[in-house]
C-alpha cells in the first residue's frame, strides 16, 4: 500500500513539474512597439506654417501629400494635400486665417500639426510597409469652424433645421483599391435633441485599427452645404498624433 501511494505521489509530482514547465514557456509572438508622429521634429518658418513641400512631407516612412504650383520649385500656391502649421488663432474668421486649428494648439498641448486642403480633391498619405495604424487626432480648422458657426459670404450657418453636417471619410487602400474606411463628424446638427448638435473644437481621437494591411490613405470631406462648384463649407481640417505599431 505504501509503495502504491509513493508511486502515485511521484506521478503527481511529475505532473506538477510538467505543468510549471509549460506555464513559463516564452511566447514566440514578437512584441510590437507603438510610435507617434507628432510633427514636433519639423522646423516651421516664422510665419507659422509650411505649405510648400516639394515631394510631400516625409516622416517615419509616411509621405503626406503636398501639391502646389511653382516656378522652378519656388512655390507660390498650395492647392491640395497637407501643410504643416503651428498657428494659434481660434477667433479670427475668414480665409486669411486658413492655417489655424480650432483647438488652438496641437494635440496633447503640442505645437505643430497638419492642416488639410481638400478644395481640389482628396488629401493622400502613403504608408510604410509592415505597420499597423492605431489612431489619429482630428478637429476643425478655425476657418471652417467659424464659417459653420456664424455663416459667411460663401457658406451658411449650420442649423438643426437644415440637418447640417461636416464629415471626413478616411479610406484605406491596398494596391489602389479601397479596403475599408472610417468616418468622423466634425460637425453634426442632425440630432433630434438639439442639445447634442456640435461643431468639433477639441482634438478627437479616431480609431484606425480596422484599417488592416493598407498601403495608403485618402481623406475625403463631405458637407450638407453645397453649391454648383462643390462644398460651400471651407474644405479644411487638421490632424495630429498619428499612432501606429510595427
Amino acid at each position: 500500500m505504501k509503495k502504491q501511494l509513493m508511486i502515485v505521489g511521484l506521478a503527481l509530482s511529475a505532473g506538477l513539474i510538467s505543468c510549471k514547465k509549460d506555464a513559463i514557456t516564452p511566447s514566440t509572438t514578437p512584441l510590437k512597439t507603438t510610435y507617434t508622429i507628432d510633427f514636433e521634429d519639423v522646423s516651421i518658418p516664422s510665419k507659422g506654417y509650411l505649405d510648400s513641400i516639394h515631394g510631400g512631407l516625409i516622416t517615419q516612412g509616411f509621405t503626406f501629400q503636398n501639391e502646389f504650383y511653382d516656378e522652378t520649385y519656388k512655390a507660390w500656391y498650395w492647392y491640395k494635400g497637407f501643410a504643416l502649421s503651428n498657428v494659434v488663432n481660434d477667433t479670427t474668421a475668414g480665409y486669411l486665417n486658413t492655417y489655424a486649428t480650432f483647438a488652438g494648439k496641437g494635440a496633447d498641448v503640442s505645437k505643430n500639426y497638419l492642416i488639410s486642403d481638400n478644395i481640389n480633391g482628396n488629401s493622400g498619405v502613403k504608408l510604410p510597409s509592415n505597420i499597423q495604424l492605431v489612431s489619429l487626432a482630428i478637429t476643425n480648422s478655425t476657418y471652417a469652424a467659424l464659417s459653420m458657426k456664424k455663416g459667411d459670404s460663401m457658406s451658411r450657418k449650420f442649423t438643426g433645421k437644415n440637418k447640417d453636417f461636416l464629415k471626413v471619410w478616411i479610406r484605406g487602400y491596398t494596391s489602389g483599391k479601397v479596403k475599408d474606411s472610417v468616418d468622423v463628424y466634425l460637425a453634426n446638427f442632425q440630432y433630434a435633441d438639439s442639445s447634442q448638435n456640435f461643431i468639433q473644437k477639441d482634438w478627437k481621437i479616431v480609431n484606425l485599427s480596422t484599417l488592416v494591411s493598407v498601403d495608403s490613405l485618402s481623406f475625403r470631406m463631405q458637407s450638407s452645404d453645397n453649391g454648383l462648384g462643390g462644398m460651400n463649407t471651407p474644405a479644411y481640417f487638421t490632424i495630429d498624433n498619428i499612432k501606429f505599431t510595427k
